[in-house]
């Protein structure tokens, strides 16, 4: 475009009748507004402004169906919209509210129904939802979407179709109209809870909508209180109704999306529109509510005890060891009053397994505990956690096997329970790990067709040849392979033992309540005393000078990762040099690559040392940039990496990096997950966690010349470099 366009764009629509400055945080509300009177009252109102017009979408009979492929398209996705007739008619008044809340309901009902197929074997999406949603501005309508395989669009357009006719012609039932108020009063008063403690972003998001598109803001304390007392007054007749004015033959639109793959069949209009018939004809069956009770466990199971009970007033935590042989950690806060998080670990993990066993299980551990817990299904799940706020989930990595949840306070019984029967009643079901395998393979199958991830997946590959227990991206075919029994088989070995986890609790926690449900759920874990260790199998990446060239994609694009990599001694001190000298570096490459050259849009440096499975050293430079640019670029960032090697990082830049690094620390200490995974990390890596509350002097005490020691140490040899460049590049 022409510089007198972009000129003109602004002064058109940057201006002050179409302005609003929003700021929130904690501040001096009279000094803050007399700023922002200081820096916007300068700007004149325009004289004759243009006149800002809302163009609105016509209505139409037929059913427009719209199908795009794309070579190298992310994902699959299948898209219905009901457009209204009408413009939409903004929440302002009370019965707007409680018509909002009939649609929130239907909602949560119709994607209740949608996540259980989620959990089926052979599921038709990834993920699907629905809901009555803005279209474009002037312009609402029901929307029904879906994320699914290559090959499965029609198969989810039907899901989609038949669900939505299911409500039409039956409605929703009783049990799934209590569930979904129960859901929605839940997160009200999680909100409320901790309606004081709020993220300032949680109401600039608010403010923003209220000025653009009229959303109204009446706070948490109206919503909760108004929502009490009208959920009880909407009967379910009401809500179903809202399917008749939601479906139409007319001004409907069908979209599809996705991956150009030869192997896939071409869909045609035809085939479209042929399916929304057959389904309006079609016979369809009322749904089945399956009836649970809300009781994970009907037995309770022998209580251990607490044998000791150490407080850290200086960290404020309590460390207890129990009588199998496990130990709890606890930190109580009042950071957020609706929130306890939780982390758990043992060493070992898939580092315990032989080769052969490791590659039948290697990608399967996500998946197991789609099986459920105690005889009941995810989906039964589901239902009966309705109106709780809790999750929990087990996971095997490389060196350590773990447990990770979270809970509102009311909740934390919910939570101990689901630890406990992870640890000792996982459901076996063939059919919920198939149904995982076919979500993995149709969220993976198209990502490799995007050229940035294909390069970053050989470019792994380059720098692990040669390692047995290496297995890349999940292809179908690895996915194929995965043995299920022996998967699940490991996974008891590795939970048999709770003697040997530590458990770590942070949050808005009742000091009483946790102690008592450690002794019932956790130290009633079977202990064996085992103690066990990860194994280091000796594989080290690819070390000397290469380049690994990776041509990908059509578009004028590339990707370049400058890499320096080894073993060496763990120390904490120089793991923080390391990770700031990546902070420092980004700076100069900003400044250089971007703002100088004007070569990329984006540029960063990051460094770090592991403890395990061995002592090592990472640091990387990343940019995308064009193709002709590569070489140049490339000399340019290790020209900066080399004046910081040969005369230290500018003073002002590691000022810039102090400055930024204790704002985020002094953040860090009023947050829970920071703690949670301080306090974990610690203990994981053996270090003190005394060294918690020290990070303010040793930010304060970085300089450029420990900065530049470490670039000395660490940088100044061999590097490995990849770049992606187009397939039909001429390098």
């Amino acid at each position: 475009f022409r510089p007198q366009t972009i000129k003109k764009f602004r002064d058109d629509w940057y201006r002050p009748d179409l302005m609003a400055v929003i700021a929130v945080g904690d501040v001096d509300v009279d000094e803050l507004e007399a700023r922002i009177k200081k820096h916007f009252d300068k700007y004149p109102a325009v004289k004759n402004p243009r006149k800002r017009v809302e163009y609105d979408l016509p209505v139409h009979k037929e059913t427009l169906v719209a199908i795009a492929k794309d070579k190298e398209a992310l994902f699959n996705q299948v898209r219905i919209t009901y457009k209204d007739y009408e413009k939409p008619k903004r929440v302002k008044t009370e019965t707007d509210y409680r018509n909002y809340l009939k649609r929130r309901l239907f909602s949560q009902m119709i994607n209740n129904r949608l996540d259980e197929y989620r959990n089926k074997p052979n599921p038709p999406f990834v993920f699907a939802s629905s809901g009555y949603y803005s279209v474009v501005r002037t312009k609402n309508g029901y929307q029904c979407s879906a994320m699914t395989a290559p090959d499965g669009q029609l198969k989810a357009l039907k899901v989609l179709l038949e669900e939505n006719e299911r409500v039409k012609r039956y409605g929703f039932q009783q049990g799934e109209f209590d569930r979904a108020k129960k859901d929605i009063m839940a997160y009200l008063d999680k909100s409320l809870l901790n309606k004081d403690k709020n993220e300032s972003d949680r109401y600039v998001n608010g403010y923003v909508n209220h000025f653009l598109e009229e959303s109204p803001i009446p706070g948490i304390e109206w919503r909760h209180s108004f929502t009490k007392k009208q959920l009880p007054t909407i009967k379910l007749e009401e809500v179903n109704q809202l399917v008749n004015n939601f479906l139409h033959p007319d001004n409907r639109v069908v979209i599809l999306t996705g991956s150009d793959k030869k192997a896939v069949p071409q869909i045609s209009e035809k085939q479209v529109l042929d399916l929304l018939s057959e389904v309006e004809k079609a016979e369809i069956k009322p749904y089945e509510d399956k009836v649970l009770g809300d009781q994970l466990m009907t037995e309770l199971p022998t209580k251990g005890r607490i044998i000791s009970s150490v407080n850290d007033a200086a960290l404020g935590i309590t460390e207890m060891k129990l009588s199998n042989g496990a130990t709890v950690v606890y930190k109580k806060t009042d950071f957020k009053d609706d929130e306890v998080l939780m982390r758990a670990f043992s060493y070992g993990g898939t580092s315990l397994l032989d080769d052969q066993t490791l590659a039948k299980t290697t990608f399967a551990w996500g998946g197991l505990a789609d099986a459920g817990i105690n005889g009941f299904s995810q989906n039964d799940l589901s239902k009966m956690l309705s109106g709780k706020i809790v999750q929990v989930k087990p996971a095997v990595y490389n060196t350590s096997e773990s447990i990770r949840g979270n809970s509102t306070p009311k909740d934390l019984e919910t939570m101990f329970q689901m630890i406990h029967l992870y640890f000792t009643k996982l459901n076996k079901d063939e059919k919920a790990f198939q149904s995982y395998i076919s979500k993995q393979k149709a969220f993976l199958g198209t990502l490799l067709a995007n050229p940035g991830i294909k390069f970053q997946v050989e470019f792994s590959k380059f720098l692990n040849q040669g390692n047995k227990r290496y297995f890349g991206f999940p292809t179908p075919e690895i996915l194929d392979k995965l043995d299920y029994d022996v998967a699940y088989e490991k996974y008891l070995e590795r939970f048999a033992d709770a003697g040997d986890f530590k458990f770590y609790f942070v949050g808005n926690i009742d000091e009483k309540e946790l102690r008592d449900l450690s002794e019932q759920y956790i130290a009633s874990l079977p202990g064996k005393g085992a103690h066990e260790k990860f194994i280091d199998h000796g594989f080290r990446p690819l070390k000397g000078k290469h380049e690994k060239i990776v041509k990908v994609g059509k578009d004028p694009k590339s990707n370049v990762m400058i890499l320096f990599h080894g073993e060496t001694a763990y120390d904490p001190k120089e793991a923080y040099l390391m990770k700031s000298l990546g902070e420092v570096l980004t700076i100069k490459l900003i400044e250089k690559l971007r703002e100088e050259e004007s070569g990329v849009y984006g540029v960063g440096a990051s460094g770090n040392l592991s403890k395990t499975p061995y002592g090592s050293y990472r640091f990387s430079i990343q940019f995308p940039c064009g193709p002709e640019n590569v070489e140049k670029l490339k000399k340019s960032a290790l020209a900066e990496l080399q004046k910081i090697i040969d005369k230290g990082p500018e003073e002002k830049d590691v000022h810039k990096v102090q400055e930024t690094q204790l704002i985020k620390y002094k953040e860090n200490l009023k947050k829970n997950d920071f703690w949670l995974n301080a306090l974990y990390m610690a203990d994981f890596d053996q270090l003190s966690r005394a060294d918690i509350l020290k990070k303010e002097a040793v930010i304060k005490s970085l300089n450029a010349k420990d900065l530049q020691r470490i670039a000395k140490k660490y940088l100044s040899g061999d590097y490995i470099v990849g770049i992606q460049y187009p397939e039909d590049n001429g390098k």
